[in-house]
């Protein structure tokens, strides 16, 4: 009898054991529920879900990733407190927080990234991107691309100022996509007119290589599309450098290249201000 007795107990406390451990890892898992930090960005063209998040766990930031097409959703999934905070670069971040003052750029930043813009064409296009990246180099040389960065970014006052493309009677015309999603660099006005930094680079390459540029907006996540189906000719683009978190072309889809950078931003992330929250 003492001996069912002593097994009934081993069995008991084996269970008490099992149930004690799946009720810890339980709360651990709910805690780190809990603590993750909910954040918003515009969806990656070439890169999965799962491959940010893998990037994300080797830089050791826990965080729930919600991927967005477009800036206006991204936006009001924060005003509306579906994500905590917003992933972006820091020239958006600026025209985010003077445009809403509902937004403030986070003091102390999820990662710390550096990118670089360009634009990206069809690998066939070698011409074309061979003119785009003397262009570019020229602009560099000269101080245009330093005072175009200070008109359009970093001294930027309100909106931007309008952009005027030029008509070359007879040349040739290249198809450029924008998107508006990253304003003020890639950004469309209120009436639909594109403008921003982003253009106004475009303004001076379409000179410099005596081809005119017609604008055509189209959807950030359908930019490799529309490029590789020849709806474009141009899009503007990311290099995502590679180091020790990122692998190289993380974000470069098969049969597109791209030109020298234009630009260089960091990464920064946007939350609510103190006053949005109600917080004192």
């Amino acid at each position: 009898m003492m001996k069912k007795l002593t097994k009934k107990f081993s069995l008991l406390l084996l269970i008490l054991m099992i149930l004690s451990m799946i009720s810890g890892c339980g709360d651990n898992a709910a805690e780190k529920i809990k603590n993750s930090i909910k954040i918003g960005m515009i969806a990656q063209l070439n890169t999965t879900p799962e491959q940010m998040d893998a990037v994300m766990e080797v830089m050791g930031v826990d965080t729930e990733m919600t991927y967005y097409d477009n800036f206006t959703s991204m936006q009001m999934a924060l005003s509306s407190k579906n994500i905590d905070e917003v992933q972006t670069y820091k020239s958006v971040a600026k025209y985010m927080t003077a445009q809403n003052s509902q937004f403030e750029m986070k003091k102390e930043q999820t990662v710390s990234l550096i990118d670089s813009f360009c634009c990206a064409m069809r690998e066939e296009d070698v011409n074309l991107k061979n003119e785009f990246d003397s262009a570019i180099t020229a602009m560099k040389s000269d101080g245009t691309l330093e005072n175009l960065i200070k008109t359009y970014i970093t001294e930027l006052d309100g909106e931007p100022p309008a952009v005027e493309i030029t008509n070359i009677n007879g040349a040739e015309i290249i198809k450029v996509g924008i998107t508006g999603d990253l304003p003020p660099l890639d950004l469309v006005l209120a009436n639909g007119q594109p403008a921003g930094f982003n253009t106004a680079v475009l303004s001076e390459i379409s000179k410099r290589i005596n081809k005119n540029i017609e604008l055509i907006q189209i959807d950030s996540a359908a930019r490799a599309a529309a490029l590789t189906s020849k709806q474009v000719d141009v899009v503007f683009w990311v290099v995502v450098p590679q180091d020790d978190k990122r692998p190289a072309d993380m974000d470069k889809p098969a049969g597109v290249s791209v030109t020298s950078s234009y630009y260089q931003d960091e990464v920064v992330n946007v939350n609510l201000s103190s006053l949005a929250t109600g917080m004192n």
